[in-house]
């Protein structure tokens, strides 16, 4: 991929009458070509108004939006080349499979034979070419997605937008369908933005993240950086699950109260700061030691590969999740927990405006 951005958003900004703070508050975004960029941040962070705005369908209070350099900040809907799956599917139900895959391409005004020939490779490519003339009503929701997908992809755009596209589905087919769009979306090379609250969705299918917080990108950075070197306790949190350690980081590093100084390397000057442990890295030792914290069993929390333990140790509880190998140790077992003091991540302190 190029170095230079296929679509660039630059100081993006929303605000809508009588609203204490701006939808969107000054959004940078840069997506290359063939990339796919998941928005992630919870209800009322700005991410679908974004995705609208780039769209088209809202208008910017301020900022730019260019797509292979060309600025389509005033560009009407249908002449940005792009195309967009809604959360709702938006297809049209007194339409066949086919007549909603057209709808597009008569937008376009193609030739009959050239939307023929498209229609029936793009049905092909969702495998719903047997399909063709059914309802949109005795299509199962995960057909009614591929169709919503294909109508996006048969007009070949330049960015394709995605807003929450797999919510509306049960989590089996979701798992399956965002494997699906993501083949999809690499054979084809489109540049794609997406937007969604769920973190599994975002960390498996985009090459980089951008986490949104009131409007702003909190963050913006590939899967592994994000959920690995989180900038804050608000991104550390909702990629994940963490234990959060306050505590003073000196000289020596993070004084936390019951656990003494835990090493830690870290350019941050001394202060206040909150350190991150995520369970993976807990380990829970599994003979008598010396090593680690002394602690007992709260909770344990049993999912078939893995068992996830609530462990109370000095003073603070510790969420640990281990490979399951045989039945959840008892509540109030006696435990002894460690980690590697590369794992320990010092975040700003967690009450920092």
């Amino acid at each position: 991929m190029a170095d230079a951005p296929h679509l660039e958003v630059a100081g993006l900004r929303k605000e809508y009458p009588g609203a204490q703070a701006p939808a969107v508050d000054g959004v940078d975004l840069r997506v290359r070509q063939g990339e796919m960029l998941a928005l992630l941040g919870p209800s009322g962070c700005g991410k679908t108004t974004t995705l609208r705005m780039v769209a088209g369908l809202v208008e910017p209070t301020a900022g730019t939006i260019t797509v292979a350099g060309r600025d389509v900040t005033q560009v009407p809907v249908h002449r940005r080349g792009m195309g967009m799956v809604f959360q709702s599917f938006a297809l049209l139900p007194h339409l066949s499979v086919a007549g909603n895959v057209a709808f597009g391409l008569d937008m376009r005004k193609l030739p009959a034979a050239e939307k023929k020939r498209r229609v029936a490779e793009i049905l092909d490519r969702v495998q719903l070419g047997h399909l063709a003339q059914r309802r949109i009503g005795q299509l199962s929701g995960g057909q009614q997605q591929r169709v919503a997908l294909a109508r996006a992809l048969v007009v070949d755009p330049s960015v394709l937008l995605l807003d929450e596209p797999l919510s509306a589905l049960d989590a089996k087919l979701r798992e399956s369908l965002r494997t699906e769009i993501r083949e999809m979306q690499l054979s084809s090379g489109t540049t794609a933005v997406f937007v969604t609250h769920d973190q599994d969705e975002a960390l498996s299918m985009a090459d980089r993240v951008a986490v949104m917080d009131a409007g702003r990108v909190a963050q913006i950075g590939t899967p592994q950086e994000i959920y690995e070197n989180p900038a804050d306790v608000f991104v550390a949190t909702f990629i994940g699950r963490a234990n959060l350690l306050d505590g003073v980081l000196g000289t020596s590093g993070v004084d936390v109260p019951g656990l003494g100084t835990l090493p830690v390397t870290t350019s941050r000057p001394p202060g206040p700061v909150t350190a991150l442990l995520r369970p993976q890295a807990v380990q829970l030792l599994d003979s008598p030691s010396s090593q680690g914290f002394a602690g007992n069993v709260r909770s344990a929390s049993y999912t078939g590969d893995q068992i996830t333990y609530r462990i109370d140790a000095a003073g603070h509880t510790f969420e640990v999740d281990t490979v399951a190998t045989g039945a959840p140790l008892d509540r109030g077992a006696a435990v002894r927990i460690a980690w590697e003091p590369a794992a320990v991540k010092v975040l700003p302190p967690r009450n920092a405006t």
